[in-house]
Parts: C-alpha cells; structure tokens; sequence
C-alpha cells in the first residue's frame, strides 16, 4: 500500500481524472465487450481479543485489475471492467474520513482485498455471493478485509467490562456509565457487545467531559514526526451535539485541543477520525489523551450520548 499522505494529498483530482476518463473513452484494443463487477458492500473480519469488534462503516472501493486502477467507486457499484480470463482484483475499502464525504480515502488500518478472478465478456462477477471458477474449481469468493498486521492498538473500550478507562475531570457535572442491563436495545448489539458507554444531561447535570487516564499522569505515546497514520475510530448516537480533542501532554502544561463536533444521529453511526495532523503539530507533547464533552443544548430538556468500539490506533509503515 503506498503512503497515506501522498495519497491523501492526490485522491481528489485523481478522482476527476478517473471519472471523466472512464465515462468518455471507447474500449481500446481487441476487446470490445466488458466483464462486470457488482458490489453491495465489504465486510470487516476481526480478531476480538486484539483487534475488538468487526464494527465498520466502508463506503467506497477503490478497484484495480492487476495493479491497474479500474476505478474509485461508492458503494454499491457496478462497474464495466475491460478484462478477459484470469486477472487479479484488488479491493481497497475506502472510508469518510472525519466523517466528511468530500474525504474519502482508503483506510490505511485495512488490508487490501486480493483474489485471482475469471473475467468473462459480458458476464457480472458478482462480489457479495459471486462464486470463483479459477482452475474449475467453484468456490465462494472471499473479499471481506482485515486490519494490516502491523497496526497497534493502542487503547480500546468496548464497555463490556464493568471498569471502564473513561472518567470525568474536575469541571465536568456528570460521569460516564455502562448502559443496563446487558442487551437494553438502546445499546450497540452484537456478537461481542451487550453493553455500551452512556451519558446524560439534564438541566442540573448539562456539562459533561470525559477523558483518558485521569489523574495518573500518563498518557498515550503516539508517533510523531512521520507518516504513520493515527486514527481513533468509534461508533456513536446522541441527541445533542459533543465534541471529541485530545488533551497534548507537554513537561510544564496540558494543551487542550478539540478536533471534530459530532451532530445528532438517531442511529448507530462509526467515524474514523484522523488524529495525525494535530499529534505531528504537538511537537512539544510527550504523550496525549483522549477526550469527549458536551454542553445540554439549548431547547433539549434530556440529551442521551452513546459510544461503544472505541479504538485508538497507529500503523507503522
């Protein structure tokens, strides 16, 4: 996979280019008939004890035929892929970064999808329940995605623990706390989680913040100074606006430093918020911590705010 910077840095206009480019041109060479590729979704395979759970929100696939890139697409697609016999398809599962669509990138945790695929004119491959015919052999395909090998978690809560590394500083009105009993339906249900974090304001309790390793003066080591992407990923709902910012840990002071607002959703949603910039720009820092606030808003008597599958991760390249 090649640097998440420069990629980052190239993604838009190389988006442009792609689309003007596939939706003007004929089919060059002998070939006149495309195969098809249809997706609907990639899915997340995880190692929960290390790696927590499959949680994912994959939005977009970048596709390449033999290292060619054929295309960056939203999900679902279907795309024409001018390609005949046995080809290999790369998938790379792209992601809203910042929870913003204008930056959609390739997720640099995940490992790029490779299976060798028998291309036919005219015939669709289809990629969620296609079968793979290679060497006459009828098998499932297998394109669903992992996290790269060399990717270190560094902090995860999944609250399914009754501790949880969550507390509340000194200013803030109310703590974080474990929904109940396990399965309540306003949880995140699934294989691995019964439980998720809840927090409540009212009129009386309508400030909350929460953050890392409170009162032990210690924090996360991150990398800094390079390229090695540093993402916290988390699946959230709320009623009432907060904020996520990581606390940059100096010798003679703590810099607080916010970094997204998180609007109101009724639904589960998963963002995947890109904490390198502001770690490479805290050049003084020695470590940091994660936080999380919010004030009651104006008009809302009771704001409920779920997070569960928190992860806190650094990939080495």
């Amino acid at each position: 996979m090649v640097d998440f910077t420069r990629r980052l840095r190239h993604v838009f206009p190389l988006f442009i280019i792609l689309f003007l480019f596939f939706s003007c041109r004929k089919f060059e060479g002998d070939q006149t008939v495309p195969a098809y590729i249809t997706i609907d979704s990639l899915t997340l395979f995880s190692n929960y004890e290390t790696q927590g759970t499959n949680s994912q929100k994959i939005l977009n696939v970048w596709i390449y035929v033999d290292a060619d890139l054929a295309g960056i697409y939203e999900l679902p697609v279907f795309v024409p892929v001018l390609a005949h016999g046995k080809h290999n398809l790369t998938l790379e599962a792209g992601i809203n970064m910042n929870g913003i669509s204008a930056t959609r990138v390739p997720y640099p945790m995940y490992r790029s999808i490779n299976q060798e695929v028998n291309f036919t004119e005219n015939q669709v491959i289809n990629i969620n329940g296609g079968f793979n015919t290679v060497d006459n052999d009828t098998v499932p395909y297998k394109f669903q995605t992992t996290y790269q090998d060399n990717c270190e978690f560094i902090w995860m809560e999944d609250f399914e623990d009754p501790s949880i590394s969550l507390d509340s500083i000194i200013t803030s009105k109310t703590n974080i706390c474990r929904t109940t009993p396990a399965d309540n339906p306003v949880a995140f249900l699934s294989e691995h989680s019964k439980y998720s974090g809840y927090i409540k304001l009212d009129s009386d309790k309508n400030f909350f913040r929460i953050a890392t390793n409170v009162g032990n003066d210690e924090g996360f080591e991150l990398p800094q100074g390079n390229n090695w992407p540093i993402f916290l990923e988390f699946n959230f709902k709320c009623n009432n606006v907060f904020t996520i910012g990581i606390y940059a840990n100096e010798i003679s002071q703590v810099i607080r430093k916010p970094i997204l607002n998180l609007l109101p959703t009724s639904t589960w949603n998963k963002i995947y918020v890109n904490l390198k910039p502001i770690v490479n720009s805290s050049v003084e820092a020695v470590d940091f911590n994660i936080f999380f606030e919010g004030y009651l808003e104006t008009g809302i008597s009771e704001a409920e705010i779920y997070l569960d599958n928190i992860k806190l991760i650094y990939r080495s390249q």
